[in-house]
């Protein structure tokens, strides 16, 4: 009776503590996890405070901040209303017409299009007349606020923006086969000023259409400057417009304002897991412990990764094109073809081709004003070409191949007479 009294005593005990074992488990398994998750979250946090340290923006409100309108008009309700305009166009047509002004373009002299075309073409830009004057009257105004739904992912109609581009790059073609150089220098300065809708609130998307747009208005730039005889305002307007379009520190802020709209996003995700107070969101739940040490881990290695192209972003051309592809250091949290994705998402060559297209541009605005002063473009004595020029870190040497003909650019020859002239840079640009 004892025997079997202590036995049961035993067997009740077992079952009591296999009964607990949940309990237990329910314990000491997010007490492990949190353990784990410690690293990460330290590490998030650091990264955090290096971006706020170095006074980049983390929030939406310290990426909009300097950037508001402020006093005086804004072009941004010009340019929604153009769009807003442009709705029901069928830009198939549109795009096949400026296909075919592009080709006419590209034999020197340029042959005009067909008589065929080029009325369809201007059928097309008198019905869109009212949408092009809006556009005109927003490249006036010196402010443009056009302010996106960062938040909510709330993006403006950018096909709509595409489609106003394809108008203004159309008629910027046809002015300049129909003589009116003037008018077609300032179509396409209206087409550059259109980009800054896409400059206020930078994040990726906004940037790569940007670039598409840059890109087309840069292919319009040799038909205006190839035309008949620009005025010298309307030489001084463009090449003002083209040193603007460049907007130097656009990509930095592409990749810090891409950067808070989805540290937003992760914050929202984690909710009180989030190691920093700024940014938690009340209204989010806690995850459940077997997705948080995941979470907290892409997240740290998404500021990690992000703090990297920021910095190769903020480098000058070229060096940036080194420094680039060395930030690209893709965490585990992205899949191959989403690593593939982001490495081309930024794409370097395609900026720094539209950059050196504005860049020419400017450089040829400068011959042509030579041009007309001299009678003639500058050229070597010694071989009736191009003189040579040459750029250093701290001076540019533009100089003649000399009686020695040489190759290389050379203030002086090498008794020391001159055959150019070097400038020291005090401040080098770029």
């Amino acid at each position: 009776m004892g025997m079997t009294s202590g036995a049961g005593r035993r067997s009740g005990y077992l079952w009591r503590r296999i009964a607990s074992l949940p309990v237990v488990l329910a314990i000491l398994v997010p007490a492990g996890c949190s353990v784990v998750e410690r690293p990460a979250s330290h590490r998030l946090r650091e990264g955090i405070a290096r971006i706020r340290a170095a006074g980049e923006p983390l929030t939406f409100e310290e990426l909009r901040a300097g950037q508001s309108a402020g006093e005086g008009v804004d072009a941004a309700s010009d340019y929604r209303a153009a769009a807003t305009l442009l709705a029901d166009l069928d830009s198939g047509p549109l795009f096949d017409l400026v296909k075919a002004y592009r080709a006419a373009t590209r034999t020197c002299p340029p042959v005009p299009p067909s008589t065929e075309v080029r009325e369809r073409a201007l059928r097309m830009l008198a019905e869109s007349q009212p949408a092009l004057d809006l556009i005109d009257r927003a490249a006036r105004d010196e402010a443009c606020h056009y302010a996106l739904n960062l938040e909510t992912g709330d993006f403006p109609p950018f096909h709509l923006f595409r489609t106003a581009g394809g108008l203004l790059s159309l008629r910027t073609l046809e002015f300049a086969f129909a003589g009116a150089v003037d008018r077609a220098a300032a179509s396409l300065i209206s087409e550059l000023r259109m980009l800054r809708v896409f400059e206020t609130e930078p994040v990726l998307i906004a940037y790569l259409v940007r670039l598409a747009a840059w890109e087309r208005a840069s292919a319009d730039l040799p038909a205006v400057l190839g035309a008949e005889t620009l005025s010298e305002a309307s030489l001084g307007d463009l090449d003002e417009a083209l040193r603007r379009a460049e907007a130097p520190y656009l990509l930095k802020r592409t990749i810090e304002g891409e950067r808070v709209w989805e540290m937003n996003q992760l914050a929202a995700s984690l909710g009180p897991d989030w190691p920093d107070g700024e940014l938690q969101s009340a209204s989010a739940k806690r995850r459940p412990f077997w997705e948080r040490r995941r979470l907290l881990r892409q997240a740290s290695d998404y500021v990690a990764v992000t703090a990297a192209m920021t910095h190769a972003a903020g480098e000058p051309w070229p060096q940036v094109f080194g420094a680039m592809p060395a930030a690209f250091r893709i965490p585990k949290m992205f899949s191959p073809d989403m690593s593939a994705d982001l490495a081309s998402s930024l794409p370097m060559e395609r900026a720094g081709q539209a950059l050196a297209a504005t860049r020419a541009g400017r450089v040829a605005i400068a011959v042509e004003r030579h041009r007309r002063r001299q009678g003639k473009l500058p050229a070597d004595p010694f071989t009736g070409h191009d003189l040579l020029y040459q750029r250093a870190d701290d001076r540019f040497v533009v100089s003649s191949v000399g009686p020695v003909r040489a190759a290389d650019a050379r203030a002086v020859d090498e008794r020391g007479r001159p055959q150019g002239i070097s400038v020291c840079l005090l401040r080098p640009g770029r």
